[in-house]
């Protein structure tokens, strides 16, 4: 086994054991649905960045309160904000401004 690919190993089982423990999903593990409900439950969803860190997200508000911003009262324009899915390349989670 190669030096690089021991530290993506102990990523990839740490990524696991954290899963199991801590009870997150990752985006791309749900459907679009599920994720846009998991967003407004937790104000939060998690990436897997480069097939190994979990990066957790948390940008605007669910888009079932889009209606709550206060974009043009900052000058700004609101807009969406996508992660990848099992169903959908881009699956809108959440919007800002």
């Amino acid at each position: 086994m190669s030096k690089t690919a021991i530290p993506a190993l102990a990523g990839l089982l740490l990524l696991g054991a954290l899963g199991t423990a801590s009870g997150f999903e990752l985006a791309q593990d749900l459907t679009c649905a599920q994720a846009v409900a998991y967003y407004e439950k937790n104000r939060l969803i998690y990436v897997l960045s480069h097939n190994v860190i979990a990066l957790p997200i948390r940008v605007g508000v669910p888009v079932n309160e889009a209606n709550k911003l206060q974009c043009s009262d900052r000058g700004q324009i609101p807009h969406g904000y996508s992660v990848e899915t099992k169903d959908r390349w881009r699956c809108v989670i959440a919007v800002t401004c």
